[in-house]
């Protein structure tokens, strides 16, 4: 892809610093008060107070907590003093034959109560026939593969949207949708990637700091927060924090009238989310939205079990596979000789396509790499600029370009660097006190990639009159993206095999 212009930068980095949790504004799906800790007062009623409770905003705000009788005090007093958490007090008043939940979230200086209707279910929601298929950790891909499915069936029982999807974050924050259910004809998202400025820093936040996000009707008019000054309540932890236009629009862009949103956290991370989309407005009960939280946080649980097991089956094999390695060189007087012998396993261990190990000036290369002097130039970037003991890189011309200005009088484009013959290396280097500087190299040549996207990712801005806006992709039809000069990327296991490799080395060189 083209690298994003100066202009385009600067919108997404400003979309990225949008203060999201200081709207001062709500869905309409409930109302809102916010009391200040200090005083204990109302600073902040929602304009829709008396729709919902059949109290005139103005006659709350500026008050004492003390005069909300219908809140027990002690649930107030009770309220854990750590930032965030949340009690819900249930059927504080009844409207029609819906009764009215408060829930009460502690904030920096603050206490926010959100009132909402919820309405009786027409059949109760059975949460441990959905979760005892979680309760099994997949032992292989095939079996992960149908964790995911299982999971967004009971999503999608539970909510009754039609599209469920699991959306994986890469290290880059571009997502990824790896598993999909959705009505018959709706068109499939499934394999498709979104870049990282669809999902910015921000929301990425408060997905961590929240269980879970509703949007029941994207066109609905949000309801303004009215308060005694003009400063907006921090509404971090809120479930009925307005939505950004900008997400807004994009909801519209995608067809979608309402989402809800569950993050997956694994270790502590966001590793991704689960995210739901309907044609129509669909509001989902405080029971709902709560049963596909713990079904999500059950199968986060699973996952990382997995991912765990399969980690500590992936580092034995290495360190297998390592330590014939060394042994087998071990065996030869001179470790040059040595390296030589066992290139093909040498190779294999990090699945490359070449290698070489340089000691002082001595040097040999084994398997396709670059030449001798290709591999001096490589040599003297790694030795004399790079402050890493161990580099990974899939996209080698994007390290060099800069270097080899004096080499070439063109160096734009990847092809300039093909004398190298290669399009992605791991180095380790390491300083022996018999040998001096130690370097081994892994190389991979070029792999071209089809990369598909939900739409074109280098499109997020529109023109009007001249000035430019940052604007959401109007397209998510399947979008390919050829990339060249790049190889297959390096994993974080092989990363460990260098590592290895480096240290023992270091033992007899």
């Amino acid at each position: 892809m083209d690298k994003t212009s100066p202009d385009i930068a600067r919108l997404i980095q400003g979309c990225e610093s949008e203060q999201l949790h200081l709207s001062g504004a709500i869905q309409p799906f409930g109302a809102m008060l916010c009391i200040d800790i200090a005083t204990e007062r109302v600073t902040h009623a929602s304009a829709n107070l008396k729709t919902v409770l059949g109290v005139e905003p103005a006659a709350v705000l500026g008050q004492s907590m003390a005069t909300l009788d219908w809140l027990p005090q002690r649930n107030l007093d009770g309220l854990s003093l750590t930032v965030g958490k949340k009690e819900t007090v249930s059927h504080i008043a009844w409207t029609g034959n819906a009764s009215i939940n408060a829930t009460l979230i502690r904030s920096n200086d603050s206490v926010l109560i959100e009132l909402e209707m919820s309405a009786q279910l027409k059949e109760p929601i059975s949460f441990q026939q959905h979760q005892r298929p979680l309760m099994s950790v997949p032992g292989n891909i095939e079996e992960l593969e149908i964790y995911h499915r299982t999971l967004l069936t009971a999503i999608r029982v539970v909510t009754g949207f039609r599209r469920c999807m699991i959306y994986r974050f890469q290290e880059d924050w571009v997502g990824e949708v790896i598993a999909e259910i959705a009505d018959e004809g709706a068109g499939a998202y499934l394999g498709l990637r979104f870049p990282a400025s669809d999902i910015p820093a921000i929301a990425r936040k408060l997905y961590l700091l929240n269980a879970s996000r509703m949007i029941p009707d994207s066109a609905a008019t949000p309801v303004p927060l009215l308060g005694v000054d003009s400063t907006p309540p921090d509404l971090s932890f809120s479930d009925l924090r307005s939505v950004s236009p900008v997400h807004l629009e994009y909801l519209h862009n995608m067809g979608v009238a309402a989402s809800f949103s569950v993050p997956i956290k694994v270790a502590g991370q966001l590793w991704g989310l689960v995210a739901c989309h309907h044609g129509e407005p669909r509001l989902l009960s405080p029971d709902q939205r709560a049963t596909c939280e713990a079904l999500t946080a059950v199968y986060a649980l699973g996952h990382m079990s997995y991912m765990s097991a399969h980690r500590l089956q992936m580092i034995d094999s290495l360190d297998r596979t390592t330590d014939r390695v060394l042994e087998s060189i071990a065996e030869h007087d001179d470790p040059l000789d040595g390296i030589e012998r066992n290139g093909e396993l040498l190779m294999k261990a990090l699945g490359a396509s070449g290698f070489a190990l340089a000691v002082g000036t001595n040097v040999v290369i084994v398997g396709d790499g670059p030449d001798l002097d290709g591999l001096a130039i490589l040599d003297d970037w790694f030795l004399q600029q790079c402050k890493d003991s161990i580099f990974l890189t899939d996209h080698l011309a994007e390290v060099l370009t800069t270097v080899l200005t004096d080499v070439s009088t063109d160096v734009s484009t990847d092809s300039n660097l093909s004398f190298l013959g290669v399009a992605g290396f791991v180095g380790v280097k390491a300083r022996s006190v018999r040998s001096g500087w130690l370097r081994l190299y892994w190389f991979r040549a070029e792999e071209v990639q089809s990369i598909a996207w939900a739409g074109n990712p280098q499109k997020p801005i529109s023109e009007n009159a001249g000035a430019i806006s940052l604007s959401p992709r109007r397209s998510f039809e399947r979008w390919v993206e050829t990339k060249r000069g790049y190889c297959h990327a390096w994993s974080n296991e092989q990363k460990l095999v260098a590592s290895k490799f480096r240290n023992g080395l270091l033992g007899w060189l």
